[in-house]
């Protein structure tokens, strides 16, 4: 982690000096008035001292060594150890890290359940008030918050429903994951396209599963193909042209067996989007654990369901900021097939911190 301290007579502009030195990842770690020493204190006002930080890597080559040797599970633990260091200290500063007039949007943004480190990230790039200008209005703050959002957190395609290709859904078991393929299954056949859905999920073996019966009523093709060597087979069978949906069992993030069989069944089925599913109802710390543990499973998309069940959809923006994924879907409620939309910077910004839709 790079350290350095930074001043300046007003608040935005030594802000303004760290994200040009920095850049935009740079987190703030005290702030402190400040005023010169000697006979200059007579002459000039108060200034403002602010102590950054922003990890980076002094030494490319010794890191990437030392990176080779450690394992896995010792680079989380360090990571989230940072992160932890990291937000303890911007806890502590609160919102005297912003300009004043950006006080209330701190306030706004913790409430709705942003982490106070992600806070920082997304206010410290908004424009303030400067001494010959008017301040910024409510409505063109939100546009800014917008728009920095999706500067930070990745968002997938746009396109509401795929039109070809193989999406598998994975994550743990009660997250979602064979209610959100219903929904985009469903949507898929109202908009005119052709799908299929293989079940890859050993614990409907007992009968008639969900995704079979839904099958039947949609009149679409349903198989399930739990074997490595059975999926591999499936997926180098010419389909029809259309859209692929693959059902997982759900795994817990501890479950070191299982999530190396999903590895191995996702491999053999060469998706071309894995979806990974996590309530928005989730803590953060848990989330993020399973997060890690299903991207090196395979996971390179990020689905969040019970959106409507949270009361700090917050959390969702500090997950998909640091977990690396971009967001893909966010399920609103139960309904199929609707309730299940396209994730955006607009549609988070309008759940959260009451942006409007564009």
């Amino acid at each position: 982690m790079h350290l350095k301290r930074f001043k300046g007579r007003q608040m935005a502009d030594v802000m303004r000096q760290v994200r040009e030195e920095l850049g935009p990842e740079a987190v703030i770690l005290h702030s402190k008035p400040s005023r010169p020493w000697g006979p200059l204190r007579f002459v000039r006002g108060g200034g403002v001292e602010i102590l950054a930080a922003v990890d980076r890597v002094e030494e490319p080559v010794r890191a990437a060594a030392l990176a080779a040797r450690a394992p896995a599970a010792t680079s989380d633990a360090l990571r989230e150890d940072i992160a932890e260091l990291r937000r303890l200290l911007i806890r502590r500063a609160g919102g005297r890290l912003v300009p004043a007039e950006l006080a209330p949007l701190w306030e706004r943004l913790v409430a709705a359940g942003v982490e106070e480190s992600l806070v920082l990230r997304l206010v410290s790039g908004l424009p303030a008030a400067s001494e010959t200008g008017p301040p910024p209005t409510p409505e063109g703050l939100c546009a800014a918050l917008v728009e920095r959002l999706g500067r930070i957190v990745g968002f997938a395609d746009p396109a509401p429903v795929p039109r070809t290709g193989l999406v598998a859904f994975v994550g743990p078991a009660g997250a979602g994951k064979t209610t959100s393929l219903a929904k985009l299954a469903a949507q898929s056949q109202l908009a005119g396209g052709r799908t299929e859905i293989l079940d890859l999920d050993d614990t409907a073996l007992s009968g008639c599963g969900p995704l079979q019966a839904l099958a039947a009523m949609l009149g679409i093709r349903y198989s399930m193909t739990l074997t490595v060597e059975d999926v591999r087979a499936e997926a180098h069978r010419a389909p029809a042209p259309g859209l692929r949906l693959a059902d997982t069992a759900g795994i817990s993030r501890r479950d070191a067996g299982g999530l190396a069989r999903l590895a191995d069944l996702l491999r053999a089925a060469q998706p071309s989007e894995v979806h990974l599913v996590l309530p928005a109802t989730s803590k953060i710390t848990d989330a993020l654990a399973a997060l890690r543990a299903f991207t090196r499973a395979g996971a390179t998309h990020l689905a969040i369901t019970r959106l409507d069940e949270s009361v700090s959809p917050g959390s969702i923006l500090s997950l998909a900021a640091e977990g690396g994924l971009p967001l893909s879907y966010l399920g609103t409620g139960r309904e199929v097939p609707g309730d299940l939309i396209a994730a955006s910077a607009e549609e988070i910004g309008r759940r959260v911190f009451g942006g409007s839709r564009s």
